[in-house]
């Protein structure tokens, strides 16, 4: 909800300050000066050159892949393996011993969830330049390595692996992007699209990697910056001149770094569903 919240803000100050953008007089018009302010005043549905749309959506993620959800993964596998032919030990809730027999329960990634608040401008009848903020999360369950006193060891601790899994926020970003749309059809109530954007990256990650005696996998929330690009294909459908439906599938590709790593890849393939504003006719009914 904050998220929404966050959007809307933004979107309203852009309505406001592009509002302030119209020209206002109050001295009379000649007959030129009304012709002019008659074809300037004539509205069409769909898009069209120098139409400019505000598009809020939101949805989910269908799939989800690359080397940071991989790795994720295979710590996981690596951790439930050792547990169930009895290198590591297993407890529950930290403090009852769970005999090897019982087994453990997957690790899984949940759909995640998208937000996006877009404006297009019509350079033409087809070609629609794009600026974009868009906020995406995945969540996901597993189990967790923590430790507990052992005189037994030199270390005076020893890893367990806790049976009870644990529901926890794997990923979140906010990506900046500028893009260009191409409009199958021009002033038309369907308006088919496909697009294409290159964006800017901050994020934050749950990363799993050992302390210096390589005894104890730990957790740590990394924050870090990359870059993306995101194909889509989708259809706005404009119930009136001014309001609209639109469905969208994408793509997006990242490439992110950190003080932690290096490099590493995320993927994902979803959905979203929202509300198209012709800002253009908006304003036209408001001179």
């Amino acid at each position: 909800m904050k998220s929404i919240y966050n959007f809307g803000y933004h979107s309203f100050i852009f309505f406001i300050i592009f509002s302030l953008q119209i020209p206002l007089s109050s001295e009379p018009l000649a007959p030129t000066q009304s012709t002019n302010q008659n074809q300037n005043k004539e509205i069409f549905y769909g898009f069209y050159q120098g139409g400019f749309y505000l598009q809020l959506a939101g949805g989910d993620t269908i799939y989800t892949g690359g080397s940071l959800e991989n790795r994720e993964k295979s710590y996981q596998n690596s951790l439930k393996s050792q547990a169930d032919f009895g290198i590591l030990p297993k407890k529950l809730l930290g403090s009852v011993n769970v005999p090897n027999g019982i087994p453990l329960p997957e690790s899984k990634f949940y759909t995640g969830k998208t937000e996006r608040v877009a404006f297009e401008y019509g350079l033409t009848d087809h070609i629609g330049i794009t600026a974009s903020l868009s906020s995406n999360t995945v969540n996901g369950k597993r189990l967790n390595q923590f430790i507990y006193s052992d005189r037994t060891n030199p270390n005076g601790f020893s890893p367990y692996l806790e049976a009870a899994p644990t529901n926890y926020q794997f990923y979140e970003d906010k990506i900046y992007a500028l893009g260009l749309n191409y409009h199958l059809l021009t002033k038309n109530r369907f308006d088919p699209y496909i697009g294409v954007e290159l964006g800017l990256i901050n994020f934050n990650t749950s990363y799993r990697s050992y302390n210096n005696n390589s005894l104890f996998l730990y957790s740590s929330i990394v924050p870090g910056t990359g870059y993306s690009g995101r194909i889509s294909t989708g259809i706005n459908y404009h119930v009136t001149p001014e309001f609209g439906f639109t469905f969208e599938v994408n793509g997006i590709k990242r490439m992110l770094r950190s003080d932690v790593f290096r490099s590493e890849t995320f993927d994902q393939v979803g959905f979203q569903f929202g509300v198209i504003f012709n800002l253009d006719n908006m304003g036209k009914g408001l001179r």
